[in-house]
């Protein structure tokens, strides 16, 4: 998707998707096509005509700039008032449809356990994890699709959540790229806390044999508490990841990696009491008989889609 540019100048070479004789002042954060001033109204629009026209002229209202707790909550609220329905069915489609992927999944291994095969039962399980996962993946990115359209005015439409098969390679790519990142990173760590804990030249041949000492044992827990807000800062992007990945028609996993820590840059402080009202927002749903979980669960996913599309709009810096 070509690099957007909101600050007024025009893009070197680039001129208008409609507008051919007119230099670019900007990309559609919708489509990504080239926007000349015309298109843009002097600034006011981040979205071309075209898009303007399938959305039934509604534009998103917030930027990385403009966008507030309250602000989002609000908007999205309205919106949820109007298709809480299609929304909520949408949440139990996909719920029901993971749980079932997790029983075929479970039911998986045991045909090769009582055909007595090691390698048939590791192939099972592997096979049971790639399918729980190919649903709950590409199914969630579905109802993000469905709900990024829903924000830009359309009606909550149930066949989005099929949309994001084609996908497939790209979702699978980015788990194994979190997968090693993750492990590497969460390794690190337990290694620099078993050295804070176990004094060095007295490594044991088995965990068994670990001569614990109290104030070693201390300062480890120590170090790993203070290490959470570190943690917290490095991961806190992916939380746009899954967003990231639905928006873009042919998203590269490194490149929405890239997007994800790009939009959040100035943003984490904000971000994580934006996490702290979606988990109220899901306690108060599952303490409301559970009945209200599907409803509170939409509405969540609602709010990070408005989110994602505020850090991405404006002045938003690319990866």
């Amino acid at each position: 998707m070509p690099e957007m540019d909101w600050g007024g100048g025009h893009q070197t070479g680039a001129h208008c998707a409609l507008h051919p004789e007119a230099p670019a002042q900007g990309t559609c954060t919708r489509c990504g096509n080239f926007m000349c001033a015309t298109c843009m109204e002097g600034g006011r629009q981040s979205s071309c005509p075209t898009c303007r026209a399938r959305t039934g002229g509604r534009e998103f209202p917030f930027t990385r700039d403009t966008w507030s707790l309250s602000g989002l909550w609000d908007y999205c609220f309205e919106i949820f008032k109007r298709e809480w329905v299609m929304i909520s069915v949408s949440v139990l489609v996909v719920l029901g449809c993971t749980l079932i992927a997790q029983l075929v999944g479970n039911v998986l291994p045991m045909m090769g356990q009582a055909l007595d095969s090691m390698v048939l039962t590791v192939g099972l399980t592997v096979l049971s994890f790639l399918v729980q996962n190919v649903v709950q993946g590409l199914l969630g990115l579905g109802l993000m699709r469905m709900l990024l359209d829903v924000l830009h005015g359309q009606r909550a439409d149930i066949g989005r959540l099929f949309s994001q098969f084609h996908k497939l390679g790209v979702y699978f790519v980015t788990l194994l790229i979190l997968f090693v990142g993750i492990f590497v990173l969460f390794g690190i760590l337990a290694g620099i806390l078993f050295v804070i804990a176990v004094p060095l030249g007295t490594f044991p041949s088995s965990f068994d044999e670990v001569a614990w000492d109290s104030t070693r044992l201390v300062a480890a827990v120590c170090v790993g508490a203070l290490s959470v807000p570190v943690l917290v800062y490095f991961t806190l992007p992916l939380y746009l990841l899954q967003p990231e990945l639905a928006y873009e028609e042919h998203p590269s996993a490194m490149q929405a990696l890239r997007n994800c820590y790009a939009y959040m840059r100035g943003q984490r402080l904000a971000a994580v009491g934006f996490g702290l009202m979606n988990m109220v927002l899901l306690l108060v749903g599952l303490l409301a008989c559970c009945v209200g979980f599907f409803p509170a669960l939409g509405m969540s996913y609602l709010l990070l889609a408005a989110l994602y599309l505020s850090l991405r709009s404006g002045d938003a810096p690319r990866g």
